[in-house]
């Protein structure tokens, strides 16, 4: 009967999803829209989030989306914290915005 297991490839269809990604991108700029941008708020100096961090900022290029990260210290208070995004949210460059967590304590 059905007991066939089906092998996928996950390799293969990441680079499937980032193609449409980047065609889809290509499509939104050519229809004269601006390009998206991605901008990351990285708080303190977590060595996983640094790394996760620089792959997202390596697949949006990949596809097309500008990118940029902004490091802030561990020791920033939530309300410097709020300030800073709440001022992006406001910044029309910025498509999206994520704040890589976890969060240092405090």
């Amino acid at each position: 009967m059905g007991d066939e297991a089906t092998v996928l490839s996950g390799t293969k269809l990441a680079n499937q999803v980032l193609q449409e990604v980047e065609r889809d991108v290509d499509s939104w700029i050519s229809a004269g829209n601006k390009r998206p941008h991605l901008t990351v708020v990285l708080v303190g100096d977590n060595p996983a989030s640094h790394i996760y961090v620089r792959k997202k900022i390596k697949a949006a290029a990949a596809v097309g989306i500008s990118s940029e990260i902004i490091v802030r210290p561990k020791d920033i208070s939530e309300e410097e914290l709020l300030d800073l995004t709440v001022q992006l949210n406001k910044d029309s460059r910025v498509s999206g915005l994520l704040v890589q967590l976890p969060l240092p304590g405090g």
